[in-house]
């Protein structure tokens, strides 16, 4: 049994894309940090309270829209949910989706490009006003049809893709300062 089968809850499929991608139980929410993955090797982020809260509506459009959890896939479902709504007043997500986003523009810009054109034609789980119970109990082929009703369509992909770029770029440029400034004094 696989987390795209359209026939199972979408409690049934991501309880099986947790173990499919040894997220632990809760996909992680219980746990002090979350790691991303560079290669063969990962970096810890603080698990915040948003984070918990909200991660398996993260892992839900990772249900609804087939995407992997490559660096690939995360960019395309990041832009999926820029897409479909984005995340309304969480700044976390938003700045983790907004992050992967820009990593797909500059590495991955089809996939973001279709990924994108893809959410504006869907709301996502968030902007659908549901409990995680709620959605839950949805067969995924029903959830996906319930998140096609009403779509988002007045967002600009060069706009969102400038933004993500900007995001992604920003621990970068602030680490090369850092470092320049740290040689400039010794």
């Amino acid at each position: 049994m696989k987390s795209d089968d359209l026939e199972l809850t979408v409690e049934e499929s991501i309880n099986i894309f947790y173990k499919e991608n040894n997220f632990g139980e809760d996909g992680g929410a219980s746990k002090k940090y979350a790691w991303i993955k560079f290669g063969f090797f990962s970096i810890p982020i603080p698990n915040s309270k948003s984070r918990r809260e909200n991660v398996y509506l993260h892992d839900v459009s990772h249900i609804v829209t087939g995407y992997d959890t490559s660096w690939e896939g995360e960019s395309s479902v990041s832009a999926w949910e820029v897409a479909s709504g984005g995340w309304k007043k969480l700044f976390i997500p938003w700045l983790l989706t907004l992050w992967a986003m820009g990593l797909g523009a500059l590495f991955y810009p089809k996939s973001v490009i279709k990924s994108f054109k893809k959410g504006l034609t869907m709301n996502n789980a968030l902007t659908r006003g549901l409990t995680q119970n709620e959605i839950y109990n949805y067969k995924v082929y029903e959830f996906k049809e319930f998140l096609s009703d009403q779509p988002n369509k007045n967002k600009s992909l060069l706009l969102w893709m400038i933004l993500s770029i900007i995001v992604f770029m920003f621990p970068i440029i602030l680490f090369v300062l850092v470092i320049y400034e740290i040689i400039i004094y010794l």
